[in-house]
C-alpha cells in the first residue's frame, strides 16, 4: 500500500489494515440469532423499490439525505448503530426526508463482496435489507481482515429472515452490480470525499455523528432541508 493510499484512507476515519490474514475460517456458523430491533431496521421503503438502483429508505418522494459507507469501516458501524437511528427516527419516519445508502469500497477487498450483497438483498427481499445491513453492522469482523465470505454473508441473511438466500448468493457469486458500485466509487471521486461515514445532506457533506448521537450542526442542515 502507498503512503498517499494509507492517509486516504485514514483521513476519512477508516483503518487501514498493512496485511491480510490468510487462511482463517469466516466465522460464519458463529453469527447470533439475536437481530436488531431499531428505527433503522423499522425504517419504511419506498412502495416501488425496484425502482431505486441503491437502497433507500422513506417514502421516496422528500429530499434525499445521502450516506456514503463502507461495510467493514468501524467507524460507519459506529455510525449506523447510533446517530443513524437518531436520524431515522427523527426525519425519515416522520416523512421529513428520505435516505439512501451507498456502498463505497475504500478497502477494495471484501468490503467489495459485502456490497454486492447488499444490493442483492435490496433487490431480491428489500423489506428485510435494513435489518440486514444493521446485522452486519452490528456483528461487523476486523478490518484487517476478510470476513465478509459469501458464506458469512449468506448467514446473515437467513438470520434476519431474507425470503431467498440463494438468489443472494448467486448475485454475489456472479458479480453483480459492478456498474452500479463503480458509479459510487466515481461519483465520491469526482466530489472530492475523503473516506467514510460520509453524510451528505442537500449537497454538502456534514459531520456524521458525535458520540452516539447527531451533532447539532447536523440537526440544523437537516432541519433545513426537510423544510424544502
Amino acid at each position: 500500500m502507498t503512503s498517499s493510499r494509507r492517509r486516504f484512507l485514514l483521513a476519512g476515519g477508516t483503518i487501514a489494515a498493512a496485511g491480510l490474514a490468510g487462511c482463517l475460517a469466516d466465522g460464519s456458523s458463529d453469527l447470533p440469532d439475536d437481530v436488531p430491533d431499531t428505527a433503522v431496521t423499522n425504517a419504511p421503503i419506498p412502495d416501488s423499490p425496484g425502482d431505486y438502483d441503491y437502497e433507500t429508505m422513506g417514502s421516496g418522494d422528500r429530499p434525499t439525505v445521502v450516506y456514503y459507507g463502507d461495510w467493514k469501516c468501524p467507524h460507519c458501524a459506529t455510525f449506523s448503530t447510533g446517530a443513524l437511528n437518531e436520524l431515522v427516527g427523527d426525519y425519515v419516519q416522520s416523512g421529513d426526508l428520505d435516505l439512501r445508502f451507498r456502498a463505497w469500497n475504500i478497502f477494495g477487498n471484501d468490503d467489495v463482496r459485502a456490497a454486492r450483497a447488499g444490493l442483492a438483498v435490496w433487490n431480491v427481499d428489500p423489506q428485510h435489507y435494513w435489518t440486514f445491513h444493521e446485522y452486519v453492522m452490528e456483528n461487523q469482523g476486523e478490518s484487517s481482515r476478510e470476513w465478509a465470505t459469501t458464506d458469512w454473508l449468506t448467514t446473515a441473511a437467513e438470520k434476519v429472515g431474507v425470503s431467498d438466500v440463494d438468489a443472494v448468493r448467486s448475485q454475489i457469486e456472479d458479480d453483480e452490480y459492478t456498474r452500479l458500485m463503480s458509479r459510487t466509487a466515481t461519483d465520491a471521486t469526482n466530489a472530492g470525499y475523503r473516506g467514510t461515514p460520509t453524510l451528505v445532506v442537500d449537497g454538502q457533506v456534514v459531520k456524521a455523528y458525535e458520540g452516539d448521537s447527531l451533532p447539532q450542526a447536523t440537526r440544523n442542515a437537516l432541519d433545513q432541508f426537510a423544510s424544502r
